[in-house]
């Protein structure tokens, strides 16, 4: 018989289906049996190949972990098994919700055609490895079906032996340097044994603890030249008066001086050597210590046991730290939307300093309490309330500090709907405004000294993502009034009609008073008609008003309807203008999740566009009709809905189809565009969790918006 493949423990035999149980026996002694991840590694590999002859599909198994803000990350994933698994959004969708869920195959997205498997997040609870299991292909057979759970546990549990008994090797070799530091701290206190003939100079006979230097120092000197404690005698002196001495200090002087380290003293001990004094006189020791004690005290080392490890930490920390700062920095200076930049800057938070949940308030230009973060979260009454509080409380140079078992820091935690045993508020200053972080934790010690600085330093990065925010709320707003700037003529031609037609209403209304026989009921259609027009003419303000309004950047539930019906009444003028026809097709039920104001903008600069394009802004072309069509839907992707607009115009060249969301780019002259209209747009767009996406059809050119649908 041929074997197809051959691994630790593991063949498939041509010609033959090995059994389920056959298979996983196989390769869980396999995985269980390897000593090193190098093996490990082949029998995953042989795994994957094996399970994917049993299931008829291509096969991808991975290890997965986590970076410091919580995304996961694929650390390996086996190339026998047929199938590469990216780290997109759908990867990222898909892990988030089969860490939560229940143990079976589920899809990343709907237009995707693997689906996944995670093993079990108790496994992954020490180490913060995973292994997940993905099948491309139809429902998996049965026989995958009971394999897949038992095959993935195995395999993140052999992971997770391996990289605990990594992490122990390590603390033992870093234990065993710190035991042997001590143990040197503590030998005898000596670091130079010498000898001293009669005529009182010094021979070196044994050099300890690599100090040479001193060694050379000495070598040769005579007794009466080394001086001794306070007083200053002579070490002869010394020892021919008392016969020995005992760890006394010498007064290091020349090159004594220059080989020792700041902060070191040279203590000495002698006495007389026994036997034949003609040959050796003297016999004695020099000892190196740290100032002005010996180091021969037990509770100095282990008081120096203690320095180490806590240096070691406090350089983990800096690391880790480092790398949250540079991450954050990172994120800060990307293209995401800022939500999504304020979001995962808070999850770095979160993770450096043993948080457990977060979030950002602030209060809206409306004076309402607002989350930034978490986006969609609703801030009710108490929310109110506790904000007020805190910023009675909280300044801007230091955290606040509540305990949750306390009056304050119960109510704030029932408010904000967080728990823990300990709850941090930090300021983050704006213009003229405040926002605050909010932080839990659980650990029972609550938030270090240094859990608080290094959140106070990374502030300053949510606070140039909040500037980021603002400002960029700020260009919309410019760019809405010089919208409304152009659309000058269309609101004087909105009023004016009305005008025209109350005049002439008053006009006819003089003529019946002056009447002979005053005919009250032509009288009162007239100035019916009169307040018809001026409720016209109040709407065409109201709208106008309400267009030109600054938002508050709060998202809500919006009825594209309703939404398009006043964007198009505001646009009517500019429409009939340039001899466009209208059409829309919008179901009144259709919901989607955004910012009104901001939403209204959208549309109306996208209207103008298309405006422009039919007119041969930017663009010459020939046109049997000027139209222009909205078509509004539920989207192919779950959970999304569609606005579609399109128009008649020449559509998009397909050299500049990948700059015309860039700012500042522009077809159109100095006198009709900017280049920022499509840009803030698009900014928009993808504040509230939508894209926009562009093309060609066969009457012209499109502009579809990407919108989270409503519930």
């Amino acid at each position: 018989m041929r074997h197809l493949s051959k691994g630790p423990g593991l063949k498939v035999v041509a010609g033959e289906r090995m059994e389920p149980l056959t298979l996983l026996s196989s390769t869980a002694a396999a995985l269980i049996q390897s000593e090193t991840e190098e093996a490990l590694r082949v029998a995953l590999e042989n795994a994957a190949h094996l399970f994917a002859e049993i299931s008829s599909a291509r096969i991808g198994l991975c290890e997965i972990g986590l970076s410091p803000s919580g995304k996961p990350l694929i650390l390996w994933q086996a190339a026998r098994g047929g199938l590469t698994v990216e780290e997109d959004t759908g990867f990222v969708r898909w892990f988030d919700n089969a860490l939560g869920g229940a143990r079976a195959f589920s899809d990343p997205r709907s237009d995707a055609s693997w689906q996944g498997l995670l093993s079990s997040p108790e496994i992954a609870r020490d180490t913060g490895i995973h292994v997940a299991l993905m099948l491309d292909g139809e429902k998996p057979s049965d026989d995958a079906l009971s394999l897949a759970p038992a095959l993935v546990d195995i395999a993140a549990a052999s992971l997770s032996r391996m990289r605990l008994a990594h992490a122990q090797s390590l603390e033992h070799r870093y234990t065993g340097e710190m035991l042997e530091s001590a143990r040197r701290w503590l030998e005898l206190g000596t670091d130079i044994g010498w000898e001293a003939r009669s005529d009182g100079r010094l021979r070196c006979r044994r050099i300890l603890n690599r100090r040479e230097e001193i060694a050379r120092a000495v070598e040769g000197m005579r007794l009466s030249e080394l001086r001794i404690g306070a007083g200053g005698h002579s070490l002869l002196d010394h020892l021919e008066a008392s016969g020995s001495l005992r760890h006394m200090r010498v007064q290091a002087e020349g090159a004594l001086r220059t080989a020792l380290q700041p902060g070191e003293a040279l203590y000495v001990s002698a006495a007389r050597r026994k036997g034949d004094a003609r040959e050796m006189d003297w016999v004695g020791t020099f000892s190196v210590v740290a100032g002005d004690e010996a180091r021969t005290d037990m509770r100095e080392a282990v008081a120096m046991m203690a320095q180490v490890k806590t240096g070691r930490l406090r350089e983990e920390r800096q690391r880790r730290e480092a790398e949250a700062m540079l991450q954050g920095l990172r994120l800060l200076l990307s293209n995401n939307p800022s939500g999504e930049k304020l979001g995962e800057l808070v999850s770095l938070i979160v993770d450096c300093i043993g948080g457990e949940e977060a979030c950002v308030l602030q209060r809206a230009l409306d004076g309402a309490p607002r989350y930034l973060v978490p986006a969609r979260k609703q801030a009710g009454r108490d929310v109110d309330e506790a904000l007020t509080f805190i910023a009675g409380r909280v300044s801007e140079e230091r955290a606040e500090i509540f305990d949750a078992g306390e009056d304050d820091g119960a109510r704030l935690c029932r408010a904000l709907e967080m728990s823990g045993h300990q709850l941090a508020v930090l300021s983050l200053p704006l213009h003229g405004e405040h926002a605050f972080l909010f932080c839990t934790t659980r650990r029972k010690e609550g938030f270090s000294s240094a859990d608080l600085g290094f959140a106070d330093r990374f502030t300053l990065l949510l606070q140039q993502a909040l500037l980021l925010r603002e400002e960029q709320a700020q260009i919309a707003q410019t760019a809405k009034m010089a919208a409304l700037g152009q659309m000058s003529t269309s609101i004087a031609h909105e009023l004016r009609q009305p005008l025209n037609t109350i005049s002439l209403a008053v006009q006819n209304l003089e003529f019946l008073m002056s009447a002979p026989d005053f005919d009250t009921n032509a009288a009162a259609a007239k100035v019916a008609r009169i307040l018809a027009q001026v409720e016209r003419a109040s709407d065409v303000i109201d709208r106008m008003r309400r267009f030109g309004r600054k938002s508050a950047g709060e998202s809500s539930l919006v009825q594209i309807a309703d939404l398009i019906e006043g964007v198009e009444a505001i646009m009517n003028h500019v429409l009939m203008q340039a001899g466009v026809r209208f059409e829309k097709q919008v179901p009144e039920d259709l919901l989607v999740f955004a910012d009104q104001l901001q939403l209204e903008q959208v549309i109306a600069n996208l209207m103008q566009n298309a405006v422009d394009a039919i007119s041969g802004i930017g663009a010459r072309h020939e046109r049997a009709e000027s139209l222009i069509r909205i078509i509004a839907s539920p989207a192919p992707e779950e959970g999304m809905a569609v606005i579609r607009m399109e128009d008649s115009g020449p559509g998009f060249r397909p050299e500049i189809m990948e700059r015309v969301l860039q700012p500042f780019f522009t077809t159109k002259s100095a006198e009709h565009g900017t280049g920022l209209g499509l840009a803030i747009c698009d900014t928009i767009v993808r504040e509230s969790g939508g894209r926009i996406e562009l093309g060609n059809h066969a009457g012209g050119g499109y502009v579809a918006v990407m919108l989270p649908m409503g519930k």
